[in-house]
């Protein structure tokens, strides 16, 4: 099996019922619960399965759960919106093999910034070159569709399993999703051999939490280190990498019987909402390393050692139930996605623009980029001109030039630009180079320097923001500035966001597109 396989089967997925049983959303509002709740159901069939059970949750805990008690709490909220609204057991139907897939949104999307604000603070709500059918009408797709649409290939080696996936990555494996499973937990990750030091620094493995896989397919979490440590570990015997090391993923998959044992260890703690734990530092490093490294490990992220030392004496402990009643499977495992693997992070705004720019190449990605997001060649009217590939989907522009750029929902009277991208913008004329617009109704032709950044806003209490940023800026670098132009930096913008009905701001935000459209096209 290629990675164009693999890819047809992801294409395929939603309409022919191979994708995920039952799918999870885990939202920071309830504005957003009932965005996503509506939004995913009324896409079965385009997204997910048409009969898929979707359930989206939110997280109400105060600082934030960490992402390994956010999983749990959303999976016991998950349960119970599942009894309570549609008469379903999902822990029942977990261990009867259902495949379910939850998906973390949470996070500010400072990297992203501003395009979550023009969102409401809805970061899995941005949009991307493709279109969905919502309810019946074609809508831009959004980044946590494209994710739910790509992971459906792993649900049918993932019967009775909870896989768990971040809202703001793609990726199309090069290698074959495992039709079983052979461990409790395995993780995502792209594997290859133990390299030299000039090639770990080269590929930036220090910056990654990163897995290393024995010969006999256990695997061990190990997080962000040198190579000289990485080498350390394997001289050791700490780590084995017969079968490989590599980044991870981050995503992973857990067993019906660890998703019961985890929720059952951890019930105190659900109750409580007070504390913030993380997979990787809380769950798989003390079941995966030996004690001595874990409290180095832990001691370098700031945490003492008898508080490490308590930690991983409980996790062991709880380790060592899970595999008397269990023993049927390994521990810890990893999937690799394969080294040729594509892998989209639309996370950041060089991320967002680049990802979106790759679906003007040639190569055997950027077609295969095309086919996922069910991209026809664009075809322009008399008046423009299109040149270096440019993709085009649901425009109106009448006259002008664009070479190798991306624009999606656009209406203007003339464009002249080139390595843009531009998405839900109405303006009268545009003219630029290498620019980001996002969602933009502008009454005023726009004439901007090269790597503008503009995103608007609705507020209820300020009515429209215009925000603007460049291209080579990193929204968590000027997350409490405000910059040039703006009445608020990023991290004002995300309180107001917060505060706000959201039903209102897409209602403003309609309103202002609706009466620009209408005055520029009567014209």
């Amino acid at each position: 099996m290629t990675i164009q396989d693999n890819l047809l089967r992801i294409v395929a997925a939603p309409a022919d019922g191979s994708g995920l049983d039952i799918v999870i959303v885990s939202t920071t509002t309830m504005d957003q619960e009932t965005f996503w709740q509506h939004r995913l159901e009324a896409g079965r069939g385009y997204v997910c399965r048409s009969d898929a059970l979707v359930l989206a949750v939110t997280e109400d805990w105060p600082g934030g759960a960490g992402n390994g008690l956010g999983t749990l709490y959303a999976l016991q909220t998950a349960a119970l919106k599942a009894s309570t609204m549609f008469g379903r057991d999902l822990m029942a139907e977990l261990n009867e093999g259902a495949a379910v897939g939850l998906y973390h949104t949470a996070g500010k999307g400072t990297r992203l910034a501003p395009l979550p604000g023009g969102e409401g603070n809805n970061k899995p709500a941005v949009k991307l070159p493709a279109s969905v059918k919502i309810d019946g009408h074609p809508e831009p797709m959004t980044i946590l569709e494209a994710v739910i649409r790509q992971t459906a290939v792993y649900a049918h080696g993932r019967r009775g399993r909870v896989g768990v996936f971040w809202g703001d990555q793609v990726f199309i494996p090069s290698n074959p999703p495992p039709a079983t499973t052979t461990h409790h937990v395995d993780i995502l990750a792209s594997l290859g051999p133990m390299p030299d030091s000039d090639a770990w620094t080269a590929r930036g493995l220090e910056r990654y939490g990163l897995i290393a896989v024995g010969a006999t397919g256990d695997a061990v979490q190990v997080e962000k280190v040198d190579h000289a440590t990485a080498n350390g570990l394997v001289q050791n015997g700490v780590i084995a990498v017969e079968g490989g090391i590599g980044v991870s993923l981050g995503s992973f998959s857990i067993s019906a019987a660890m998703t019961t044992a985890l929720l059952d260890e951890f019930a105190d703690e659900l109750a409580a909402k007070t504390e913030k734990l993380d997979t990787d530092p809380h769950f798989w490093m003390p079941m995966t390393l030996d004690a001595a490294t874990y409290r180095t490990m832990m001691n370098a992220k700031g945490v003492a050692s008898a508080k490490a030392d308590s930690h991983y004496a409980r996790m062991r402990i709880f380790l060592d139930r899970l595999v008397e009643s269990h023993p049927e499977a390994g521990v810890f495992g990893c999937v690799d996605i394969g080294a040729d693997g594509w892998w989209w992070d639309y996370g950041t705004i060089g991320g967002y623009l680049g990802n979106n720019l790759k679906l003007l190449g040639d190569d055997a990605e950027a077609a295969g980029m095309r086919s996922f997001f069910g991209l026809q060649e664009t075809t322009a009217p008399a008046g423009l001109e299109l040149s270096g590939g440019s993709v085009l989907i649901d425009c109106s522009i009448r006259t002008g030039h664009v070479h190798g750029s991306v624009l999606v929902g656009v209406r203007a009277d003339r464009i002249e630009t080139s390595g843009s991208v531009m998405v839900n913008v109405t303006c009268p004329s545009i003219r630029g180079d290498e620019l980001l617009l996002y969602n933009v109704p502008e009454a005023n032709p726009m004439n901007l320097d090269s790597g503008t950044v503009r995103t608007d806003a609705f507020l209820p209490e300020r009515g429209r923001l215009t925000l603007w940023s460049r291209t080579d800026r990193d929204g968590k670098d000027d997350w409490h500035e405000r910059l040039p132009g703006n009445a608020l930096s990023w991290d004002e913008l995300h309180t107001a966001n917060t505060e706000a009905d959201a039903a209102e701001v897409a209602m403003m935000s309609r309103e202002a597109f609706a009466r620009l459209r209408e005055d520029q096209w009567r014209s």
